[in-house]
């Protein structure tokens, strides 16, 4: 999540990985309704390293529309290349364990990918 003046990422919540793209849209419902009002969401694209779509950029875009359905807000789909080796560089500098940074890397990365969305957001912005 962000600020209202989204500036500052902070992660929500942590939710378990779920087999069924619907079970884990209602849980997310669950979880994020009473924290609203939002604006529109922000869901990771894993594309291949050459920018191609692979099986896990599909089911990211199923996923997305059934946010879009459930929240009636729009998705947007970011790019979520390297971020989680860029998660891991970080809290190897923080003189994390292994374990511990398995506990936390896909957080911190979900957390990198709304951060990275928000700065080209404000960098376009500021072109114009």
């Amino acid at each position: 999540m962000t600020d209202a003046s989204q500036i500052i990422v902070s992660p929500a919540f942590v939710m378990p990985v779920e087999k069924k793209l619907v079970e884990a849209v209602k849980k997310i419902k669950a979880k994020t309704d009473p924290q609203g009002p939002y604006e529109l969401l922000v869901v990771g694209l894993p594309l291949l390293l050459n920018g191609k779509e692979g099986d896990m950029a599909i089911e990211a875009r199923k996923f997305a529309q059934l946010l879009e359905q459930e929240f009636q807000l729009p998705v947007v789909l970011w790019d979520e290349r390297l971020t989680s080796a860029q998660a891991e560089r970080l809290m190897k500098d923080d003189d994390r364990t292994r374990k511990q940074r398995a506990q936390s890397i896909d957080t911190l990365a979900a957390t990198l990918i709304l951060q990275n969305y928000l700065d080209a957001k404000f960098i376009r912005k500021q072109q114009i």
